[in-house]
């Protein structure tokens, strides 16, 4: 007969089903002792019963008094119910190993606990310590992993398998999904994680409604989406870690805040209302894209790149002076409020209907399909290359601009009308690039610019 230490909970267990291999500790706790007592024997109450430490809740000694007895056979379904609260299924873990119970059980209460590992009620302030649990950590494949509701630290998992894992509701810390772990897709909302470490391989993992992350690594095969949410110098190791041959791995981040300077081994990269506060912001991948759209960009990070990052910014608004590098760009349907600077950058498509304001810099630019309906008037262009088709500057307003070693495209009959009056050019050159390429001296009265209006402009050779 055994009992639990002040809580009254009693059962009985035949002799017989007590051995080396379903419970060894309740065995030695009824084990006959040698005459000299050098071994201590097991604690009984005045009615001649062993004491056991745990555990407190009745349903928890009930389920482990029956594994006993059944050694250690019991479906899923009975362990649910006979365990038909989330107190009774912490209980059953908690005590798992002080009744040794063979290794089978262990792995079942912990897929049991982990598939609905969920408290309706608010955030406990006490800290769940999860390595005090007696889960099982590694080799196990489960249907879902479904936390909710917790304060918990200490979560580990190894060498295993889950398809669907959804943390929602609840406050993380120093968690660990190692590497060796795999699931089909993870989900993260309204939760904050605190030095948790998803190394799964997770072909989709979403981070939305209002979660924050801090000093967290993400591992993303595939997809990622961060929606209304906030990441506090976080990182992305491990993305690389098995990449496979022509696999694009894309992050979409959605009204969100990244602190902290960020490495980003992407080879797409959206962001939509989407703010990075800090200095660099480091793009791993050769040929990367990031694009910014209905965003109002106050500045942009220091984009590190070893080749030209291709920059896309889409219903945008820029406040501030914003320097351009080194990258190739797309502009749609941007709003500039200040003059910026753009260095060593290609336009990769026409660049249409924007407005550049006075003052702003070009150098180094090419223009690869050359400006529609843009304005740029009191810009200064040097070495820039505005295109080669007839359109190049179709319906564009260029005026009182300075152009030093520019190239500008020759014009046939059928070309569009510009405007560049009032404007300075400097050793620049007009080329042609069809059958037989050519150059020659930009003139003002030349016939091949008959469709530019360059009243009021002034050439000179440099020199």
């Amino acid at each position: 007969m055994f009992i639990v230490r002040g809580e009254g909970h009693a059962a009985r267990v035949q002799r017989g089903a007590l051995t080396e291999d379903i419970s060894p500790v309740l065995l030695a706790l009824v084990a006959e002792r040698d005459e000299d007592g050098w071994l201590p024997g097991g604690e009984r109450d005045a009615q001649g019963r062993f004491v056991l430490d745990g555990p407190t809740n009745a349903h928890a000694f009930a389920f482990l008094v029956d594994c006993v007895c059944k050694a250690g056979q019991l479906s899923n379904a009975e362990m649910a119910e006979r365990l038909p609260d989330l107190d009774s299924r912490l209980d059953a873990c908690r005590n798992v190993d002080y009744y040794l119970l063979p290794g089978r059980v262990k792995t079942q209460l912990t897929k049991l606990l982990l598939g609905g590992f969920t408290r309706p009620e608010p955030l406990a302030s006490e800290v769940l310590d999860a390595s005090k649990l007696g889960l099982c950590r590694s080799e196990m494949i489960l249907d879902r992993m479904h936390l909710e509701g917790l304060h918990m630290k200490g979560l580990q998992l190894d060498n295993s398998h889950v398809r669907h894992i959804c943390i929602k509701r609840c406050r993380l810390e120093d968690c660990e999904l190692s590497l060796s772990v795999s699931a089909t897709e993870v989900q993260i909302s309204k939760s904050r994680l605190e030095r948790v470490q998803l190394g799964i391989f997770a072909t989709k993992v979403s981070v939305d409604e209002s979660s924050e992350l801090l000093c967290c690594n993400i591992r993303v095969v595939e997809e990622l989406l961060v929606c209304n949410s906030r990441l506090h110098s976080c990182t992305f190791q491990g993305s690389d870690e098995d990449r496979k041959d022509r696999q694009v791995v894309s992050a979409l981040f959605c009204s969100s805040e990244i602190y902290g300077d960020v490495r980003l081994p992407f080879d797409k990269i959206v962001c939509e209302r989407t703010y990075f506060h800090g200095e660099t912001l480091q793009m791993t991948k050769g040929g990367a894209s990031i694009s910014f759209a209905k965003t109002q960009i106050h500045s942009l990070p220091y984009m590190e790149s070893e080749g030209q990052v291709h920059l896309c910014l889409e219903d945008c608004e820029l406040t501030d002076v914003i320097m351009f590098h080194r990258m190739k760009l797309q502009l749609r349907n941007v709003r500039f409020a200040k003059p910026c600077e753009f260095v060593e950058v290609v336009f990769i498509e026409k660049v249409s209907d924007i407005t550049f304001p006075r003052k702003s810099k070009f150098r180094q630019v090419r223009f690869k399909d050359g400006l529609h309906g843009c304005i740029a008037s009191g810009c200064a262009f040097e070495g820039c290359n505005l295109g080669y088709g007839q359109d190049a500057l179709s319906d564009c307003l260029l005026t009182q601009c300075s152009f030093r070693a520019c190239r500008f495209p020759f014009l046939e009959a059928d070309s569009p009308v510009a405007n560049l009056s009032g404007c300075n050019f400097v050793a620049c050159r007009i080329q042609w690039s069809g059958q037989f390429p050519h150059e020659e001296s930009f003139v003002i009265n030349s016939y091949w610019l008959r469709k530019w209006n360059l009243a009021g402009s002034t050439v000179s050779d440099g020199t």
